[in-house]
C-alpha cells in the first residue's frame, strides 16, 4: 500500500504539467535545453522483465530529443523519503524493464533508447544510499582486474533534504508542484507541535492560497485534495487544532476548500466504518459463506445500502436475506 508522501508525488508528477517543470529544475541546463519539452509523455509505469515479473516505477515518462535526428529519452521518475542502501540496484531493476519494454514494443529499432532515472529525495535526513551500483560491491576486496567488468549505473539524485524554503522557491515549479513539495519536505518535521505546524503554514501561506484558487478545474481539485489528505495524514496533531491553526491564517475562500476536503475525508471514513462493522456482522453469523461477491458489494454499496444491511441483519435467517432486493 502506497505511503500518504507516495501517494502525493505520484497524485501529482504523473501529470507532465507538474512533472516537466520538476525535471526542468533538476536536470543540467545543457540536458534541459536539448529535450522537445513539448513530447514529454506519461507511460505505463508498470514494465515487465524478461520473464514477465511485474516491475514498477513512481513515474515514467518518454520525451524527445530536439536533435535532427530524434532520440527517445526515458525518464524514471521515483520519489524516496529515505534510502535503504540499495536504492541503485532498483533502479537498475526499473531501467532495465523499460529497456525490455521497449524493445518488445520496438523489435526493428537497432539501438536501445536512452533512460535517467532520477530520485527525488524529500526527507529530514541527508541522503545515505549509493549513487552507482558500483558502489553496492566490496570493490576493495575483489582482483583489480575483475573491478573493471563491474556495472557502473548511476543514478541522478534531486536532493530537497539540504534546501531552504527560500531555495525550493527559486526553482521555476508550478503552483500545486511547489505546494506538494514543501509539504512533502518540511511537514514531517513541522507537524509534530502546533508551533512548528503554525510556521509550516505561515511560510507556506501564499503558495496554498494560490493553489486553492486553482481549484475550479477538476484536475486541480484532485490535487489540491491530495496535499489536504496528506496535511491530515502526516501532522501528528488532533484534526481540529489542524483545523484551527489553518483557519486563523488562510483566507476564508482557501479555507472553504479545505473544509470541503476535510468533510469529504470524514465521510469516507464513516462510509469505510460502517463497511467493515457490517462484514465483521456477516463473517461472524455466517462464517464462509462470505464470497469475494458479497465483499465486494458492501464495499461499493452506499450509505443508506450499508445501513439497510445493518438493520437486516438482526433477523436475517441466510445471507441472501440481507441483500434481497
Amino acid at each position: 500500500m502506497a505511503q500518504p508522501h507516495d501517494h502525493l508525488f505520484q497524485a501529482l508528477f504523473t501529470d507532465p504539467e507538474h512533472a516537466g517543470p520538476l525535471l526542468r529544475s533538476a536536470l543540467p541546463p545543457s540536458l534541459v535545453e536539448a529535450i522537445d519539452w513539448p513530447t514529454l509523455t506519461r507511460r505505463p509505469a508498470m514494465q515487465r522483465d524478461a520473464r514477465g515479473r511485474k516491475t514498477i516505477c513512481d513515474v515514467l515518462f518518454s520525451v524527445e530529443t530536439g536533435n535532427a535526428t530524434p532520440l527517445f529519452l526515458y525518464l524514471v521518475l521515483e520519489h524516496k523519503s529515505q534510502g535503504d542502501g540499495f536504492d541503485a540496484l532498483q533502479l537498475l531493476d526499473q531501467v532495465v524493464s523499460v529497456l525490455r519494454t521497449h524493445r518488445r514494443e520496438h523489435p526493428g529499432e537497432p539501438n536501445l533508447p536512452a533512460v535517467l532515472p532520477i530520485i527525488v529525495h524529500a526527507g529530514p535526513r541527508p541522503w545515505r544510499s549509493p549513487r552507482q551500483v558500483r558502489e553496492l560491491f566490496d570493490v576493495e576486496r575483489l582482483p583489480a582486474d575483475l573491478r573493471q567488468h563491474l556495472p557502473a549505473f548511476e543514478y541522478r539524485l534531486d536532493d530537497l533534504h539540504d534546501q531552504p524554503p527560500a531555495k525550493l522557491r527559486e526553482r521555476a515549479l508550478s503552483v500545486l508542484g511547489l505546494c506538494a513539495l514543501s509539504a512533502l519536505q518540511y511537514l514531517p518535521s513541522a507537524g509534530r507541535r502546533v508551533e512548528t505546524f503554525a510556521a509550516w503554514v505561515d511560510e507556506w501561506r501564499d503558495v496554498h492560497e494560490q493553489a486553492a484558487q486553482l481549484t475550479s478545474a477538476s484536475s486541480a481539485r484532485d490535487i489540491y485534495d491530495a496535499v489536504v489528505h496528506y496535511i491530515l495524514q502526516t501532522s501528528n496533531l488532533p484534526r481540529p487544532q489542524v483545523h484551527r491553526v489553518l483557519q486563523k491564517r488562510l483566507s476564508s475562500s482557501a479555507m472553504k476548500n479545505f473544509r470541503s476536503t476535510l468533510d469529504q475525508t470524514r465521510d469516507e471514513g464513516k462510509a469505510e466504518g460502517r463497511t467493515e462493522l457490517v462484514l465483521r456482522l456477516i463473517r461472524k453469523r455466517f462464517g464462509t459463506a462470505v464470497t469475494t461477491e458479497v465483499e465486494d458489494q458492501v464495499r461499493n454499496a452506499s450509505l443508506d445500502d450499508v445501513d439497510r444491511y445493518v438493520e437486516r441483519l438482526l433477523d436475517a435467517a441466510t445471507i441472501d436475506d440481507v441483500f434481497r432486493d
